[in-house]
């Protein structure tokens, strides 16, 4: 049984599916207590209840109660004097705190509410105070020099001095939070009035510290300041540090956490209202989110931090054993003014899960995202995700985007540059599916208008790309992106499987250069069913570059399937395709007039690779057949640029062609052919067949149509691929590690008396002799 489920209990709030408060149930008042001297008065006055007293020591102002709670529509006003920097109160009794009205404080002062029985916010509450809010289900808050200002043990120590506030102590049991508020206010002559929740004023720090943090339909927001949610288990010290009126929590010292959850809150007449955290205004600000599971479901459910002016935008962090973003909630960083937007930081070291999407009434898809973009002239910032597993599935998306911004109906396309997105995921990162309409689940850092895109780092176990899914780093946009690059894709992993149409994609759409790829993987990367890796440039843009590395393993595609490598260009020079691995199977280098003749076509449109059946790798201009680009292939087993020897239809004996041909002059000489495995020869016929020794390669079955001279592309593309083929404009080298072997046309002996065999016919002799000589000389 939750701890939150107890609390509400407590107060005699019903239960039933959804959190509903009784509009007659009872809320305690607020009481004081005797622990202090001298003591907090609690003066009624209509709907305000004004609190004054307590005791002042410098510029702290301290209050006791035995009860705390506000009821809806009135307001809770702390007095206290202008040189006040800090009200500490406490709730001493057993009962929860709930705030369904208002609390008000005077001046700057900042304002901390400490109830270890637990708080609720309801959907009418709100704040007006000067500095910052902490409200805490912590036991006590510890100061420097040891005192403490207990709410569990409050008479234990006297308040004679008091330092600088360091910390806030749980006792056995942390007891949880839960803000339902959605309170509204009208601002810059706004004809309809925006939801803030509980709210404080710029520059200053609004934090949440409990057990088990509950949003339903509540919002928090600190314009240029910093929001702070923290669930922990009980016997847990927060570290508390002052920064400029802002204060910073710290969980350096917490062994265990609680969960954190912002949802969706339904009202009588059936409408959902989200749960938003928001810092905006110049500079943006902070937000900090510490927890066991985080977790944000529904739309628009948001943790945003955005940036309007001219100054950086400050980080959003996220620190969990888990992290869930699902149904078109939302959590990310962005910037619409001249200050870079700024950075998304998830540490959670289990798993990271981004899942599915949402429909709005007005049929527009919304998906769960994870994001860093730029509306205007600043930078998008950076996203670094930490964890053991990441997820993106159904359609959902992690983005650092150079976008836009709408105005009067219109796109105003950004001119900042996209951000870096880095991915560190121990065991896997896994991106699967799309949405209904077609939406691919995404890693991205592209770019829509004029600023150029980021990049896209993974290092992980295992990557996997399937089922429409993509990595993006394109440059797309509408023509006026000429220049620009598309950004990089850096990927290092034990393997990468790319299947039935995953891709991996750094094209620029219009005049744009390709960006580049490079593959560092240390088993297999296997490509299944029409999936791509692809660095293709449109308008007069040069292709990119894609580097594969897997010295210790193997490139594979299923022959037939489709999948391809490809580095083209419109107009402009085809890019660099280089491939170092220890085997190489499936894939069929391409040219230009390879693809003109399997297609039948000279329409530079046309000559695309996904348009044969086979698993091509392809650098190549359409338009112009002077800029194409180059195809290197290092592999010690393989070479899949020399092609395959078309083999005759009737198969000869060669042994006894080879036998038959040596005589002696009427003599029979004892004479041998021998054939080991079924690839090629081993070193020493007299040993068995070792695997490194031959290249194995099963027979394929040519469909019936390849024995009809009118078969067709497919024919075509199987025949060429059987076929040693080269084109002048373009360069394809495989470079193997072992010496080049030739044809032997003649052998010698040497002084020992050894035949040796030799690549040129040697000068006629008693001791040479041609392999195509009618006879053989016996020695």
């Amino acid at each position: 049984m939750s701890n939150l489920w107890i609390l509400l209990k407590s107060l005699g709030v019903a239960i039933a599916g959804a959190i509903a408060f009784p509009g007659n149930s009872v809320i305690a008042q607020i009481i004081p207590d005797d622990t202090l001297s001298p003591a907090s008065q609690v003066i009624p006055q209509g709907n305000t209840t004004i609190i004054e007293g307590g005791t002042s020591i410098g510029s702290y102002l301290f209050h006791s109660f035995k009860e705390f709670s506000v009821r809806n529509e009135t307001t809770a006003e702390f007095r206290n004097a202008e040189s006040v920097e800090n009200i500490i109160s406490r709730v001493t009794g057993k009962s929860a705190s709930n705030i369904q009205g208002m609390i008000k404080a005077q001046y700057k002062a900042n304002l901390f509410l400490i109830n270890p029985n637990g708080i609720i916010f309801g959907p009418n509450a709100s704040l007006n105070i000067g500095g910052s809010f902490v409200a805490s289900t912590a036991s006590s808050l510890n100061f420097a020099d040891s005192t403490q200002f207990s709410a569990t043990d409050p008479k234990s120590v006297p308040l004679l001095r008091v330092s600088v506030p360091i910390g806030l102590q749980f006792g056995a049991t942390a007891n949880p939070i839960l803000n339902q508020s959605s309170y509204q206010v009208r601002s810059n002559g706004a004809s309809s009035p925006i939801t803030v929740g509980l709210q404080v004023q710029p520059g200053k720090t609004l934090a949440l510290l409990g057990g088990e943090i509950t949003l339903k339909g509540g919002s928090l927001t600190a314009e240029s300041g910093r929001i702070e949610l923290g669930s922990v288990a009980g016997n847990s010290l927060v570290s508390l540090n002052s920064t400029d009126q802002a204060w910073v929590l710290g969980y350096k010292g917490v062994q265990d956490f609680q969960d954190i959850r912002l949802i969706q809150r339904q009202t009588n007449d059936d409408s959902e209202i989200p749960s938003v955290v928001k810092t905006n205004g110049n500079g943006g600000g902070n937000i900090q989110v510490q927890g066991r599971t985080v977790e944000l479901i529904g739309y628009p459910v948001r943790l945003v931090s955005q940036t309007t002016g001219n100054i950086a935008g400050k980080d959003l962090t996220i620190n969990a054993r888990k992290l869930i973003v699902r149904d078109g909630a939302q959590i990310g960083t962005s910037t619409i003014g001249e200050g870079a937007a700024g950075n998304l930081i998830v540490n959670a070291f289990e798993s990271v899960e981004v899942i599915g999407s949402l429909i709005r009434p007005d049929n527009q898809t919304v998906v769960s995202t994870l994001f860093s973009t730029t509306g205007a002239d600043g930078k998008a910032g950076d996203i670094t995700i930490k964890t053991g597993r990441l997820l993106i599935q159904d359609g959902a998306e992690i983005s650092a985007d150079s976008s836009g911004t709408l105005q009067n109906s219109q796109v105003i396309s950004a001119t900042g540059k996209g951000g870096n997105l880095t991915v560190n995921a121990l065991e896997s990162v896994e991106l699967i599916g799309s949405t209904a309409e077609g939406f691919p689940s995404i890693l991205s850092a592209t770019t829509f208008g004029l600023g150029e895109s980021g990049k896209v780092t993974i290092t992980t176990g295992k990557l996997i790309v399937r089922d429409k899914a993509e990595i993006n780093v394109s440059v797309l946009g509408d023509g006026r992106n000429q220049g620009r690059t598309s950004g990089e894709i850096n990927v290092t992993a034990r393997s990468i499987l790319l299947d039935n149409e995953g891709k991996l994609i750094s094209n620029s759409e219009e005049s744009g250069k390709g960006g580049n790829i490079a593959l560092q993987v240390r088993d297999l990367l296997l490509m299944h069913r029409n999936s791509q890796i692809s660095t293709n440039a449109g308008g007069d843009g040069d292709g990119g570059n894609i580097t594969i590395k897997a010295p210790n393993g193997f490139l594979v595609a299923a022959p037939l399937e489709n999948s391809d490598i490809t580095a083209n260009a419109n107009s402009g020079s085809g890019g660099k395709v280089t491939i170092n691995a220890k085997s190489i199977f499936g894939f069929v280098p391409r040219t230009r007039t390879d693809l003109v003749k399997l297609l039948n076509t000279e329409d530079p449109g046309q000559l695309q690779p996904s348009k044969l059946p086979t698993s091509d790798i392809t650098a190549f201009s359409q338009q112009n057949p002077s800029l194409n680009g180059t195809v290197q292939i290092n592999s010690p087993d393989a070479d899949p640029s020399k092609g395959l020897v078309e083999l005759p239809v009737n198969l000869v004996d060669a042994s006894q062609q080879i036998v038959a041909s040596c005589s002696t002059g009427g003599k029979i000489a004892r004479s041998s052919f021998i054939t080991t495995g079924r690839g090629g020869l081993v070193a020493d016929p007299t040993q068995p067949l070792i695997a490194d020794d031959a290249v194995l390669a099963d027979w394929i079955a040519l469909p019936p149509e390849s024995h009809n001279r009118a078969g067709g592309i497919q024919k075509r593309a199987i025949v060429q691929a059987q076929r040693n083929t080269k084109e002048k404009s373009q360069k394809v080298n495989s470079v193997n590690e072992p010496t080049q072997i030739v044809e032997a046309q003649g052998w010698v002996m040497d002084a020992n008396g050894n035949v040796v065999l030799v690549a040129q016919v040697p000068t006629e002799s008693p001791h040479t002799s041609s392999l195509n000589a009618k006879s053989c000389a016996a020695h």
